[in-house]
């Protein structure tokens, strides 16, 4: 008994020291293979565990992450027909603070660049460049906090309206109507509208390629006013881009250039031309160049002649006549013909100094230079055309004679100034029976060879000019 009680004692003394022994051992262990971080985060797990009514701590990675869904633009639309700005439109976007507008010319094959911000949901950009194609996106953003969340970009396909149509010319407008204009390069090609007479507008031709910029009208009757209106056009993305501002031409069939001509004596330039049954006017260009964009306008008359001042003697000068019509608030041009002459001081291959008359028959006019100074000019009327025609050539005064009488197969007349350039026969003097001169009174109820003259200026010349001055008729 004392053995089994003791022994009993014993094994209880001993298992408790083995278990310390073992659990030193195990404690020992474990400190030497964890990881002192994963220690220390199993340790703070079990601390939030200890107590549920604690909150997570907020872990600084995953603040202000949660989702911010920004939606996308829908529905643009083009709101412009402008050729140096667009104006776009779109559909609010729900939630959204703002929209980021991005740009790129699509034809210089620009990347997008942001070149605006706004809170509306419309956009205008400005300063473009004509019948030019520009790629749009527009994205919605959201400020959350103070950062900014941009949702995904739509993209815009568009271009601006091609410029005015320029360069309008017209070539031809007799039978046939012809007009030409200056090329866009980006143009698709080109509409003609044509308006005749008073009738409705319509689109006459269409004329693809942009190389070909000149349009004839075969189509017309004489006399007949043709309206023409140029645009031109690009197509892009199933839309045709039209220009808002045409070039504008307007005929009348047959208004075209008089045949007229030209010559030169005793140091000018004289012009001779038609009437053109169309014209109520005629415009005169002159240029010391044959090229056409150098041509200055000296004269508008509805007479149908013209003659310059004193020129350069040698020189070559090119003139153009074109006819208008005129009416009210109406004026309508013709075409033109160009001519060229070269200055002479001479007439008829004999020089006339500077002291000299000068008789043009065709235009019905009359000059008196004296020291190269014009002293005299005006109308008169010469002889009969085709039964007593004045004499052309180079004359000179023979005699002059106050207060005489003319006579001739049936008549008798009293003149107050009588210069004779061509035997007793024909001279110049006035004509008091007469109350107009010039054109066209030759033709029909002319003189018998005479050249009939205002008293005032007759009676100007005959008291300066001398006898043997020269007398030039043509």
């Amino acid at each position: 008994m004392i053995l089994k009680h003791f022994s009993t004692k014993m094994l209880a003394a001993f298992l408790a020291v083995v278990m310390t022994i073992s659990a030193c051992a195990v404690f020992g262990a474990s400190a030497a293979e964890t990881d002192p971080a994963e220690v220390a985060a199993t340790e703070a797990v079990q601390t939030i565990g200890a107590d549920p009514t604690e909150a997570p701590a907020e872990d600084p990675t995953t603040a202000n992450t949660e989702a911010v869904n920004v939606g996308k633009v829908k529905n643009i639309v083009k709101d412009s027909f402008e050729s140096d700005a667009i104006k776009l439109n779109w559909d609010p976007v729900e939630g959204a603070d703002g929209y980021y507008i991005y740009l790129c010319n699509a034809d210089e094959g620009e990347a997008f660049k942001k070149i605006a911000e706004t809170t509306e949901n419309t956009y205008t950009a400005t300063g473009l460049i004509h019948t030019t194609q520009y790629h749009f996106q527009i994205a919605a953003f959201v400020n959350k906090d103070g950062e900014i969340y941009e949702g995904e970009p739509t993209v815009k396909l568009t271009a601006t309206q091609p410029g005015p149509v320029t360069g309008m010319t017209k070539w031809r407008s007799s039978t046939v109507l012809e007009m030409e204009w200056d090329r866009n390069p980006k143009a698709t090609g080109y509409r003609i509208y044509r308006k005749e007479g008073s009738s409705a507008e319509v689109v006459y031709k269409t004329v693809y390629g942009n190389t070909n910029t000149t349009f004839s009208d075969t189509a017309v009757k004489q006399g007949t006013t043709y309206k023409y209106r140029v645009k031109s056009f690009r197509e892009l993305y199933n839309t045709s881009y039209s220009s808002m501002e045409p070039g504008v031409e307007t005929f009348i069939a047959g208004l075209c250039g008089p045949n007229y001509t030209i010559t030169s004596r005793c140091q000018r330039i004289n012009l001779t031309w038609k009437k053109n049954p169309y014209a109520t006017h005629y415009e005169v260009y002159y240029s010391t160049s044959p090229d056409n964009s150098k041509f200055v306008k000296l004269f508008t008359t509805p007479r149908l002649y013209y003659n310059t001042t004193k020129l350069t003697v040698g020189k070559k000068y090119y003139f153009r006549v074109r006819p208008i019509y005129v009416k009210g608030n109406t004026t309508i041009t013709g075409t033109s013909n160009k001519k060229n002459a070269t200055v002479v001081k001479t007439a008829y291959g004999r020089s006339t100094g500077n002291t000299y008359i000068e008789i043009s028959i065709d235009q019905q006019h009359m000059w008196y230079y004296k020291n190269g100074k014009q002293v005299a000019t005006t109308e008169v009327v010469t002889g009969n055309k085709g039964t007593s025609d004045t004499p052309k050539g180079y004359f000179s005064v023979l005699n002059k004679t106050r207060n005489t009488y003319l006579s001739g197969a049936g008549y008798s007349s009293f003149v107050n100034y009588w210069i004779a350039f061509k035997g007793n026969s024909y001279g110049i003097h006035d004509a008091s029976w007469r109350s107009a001169y010039g054109n066209p009174h030759y033709m029909g109820n002319g003189s018998h060879g005479c050249v009939n003259t205002p008293k005032a200026q007759v009676a100007q010349i005959y008291n300066n000019a001398s006898i043997g001055t020269p007398v030039i008729i043509y």
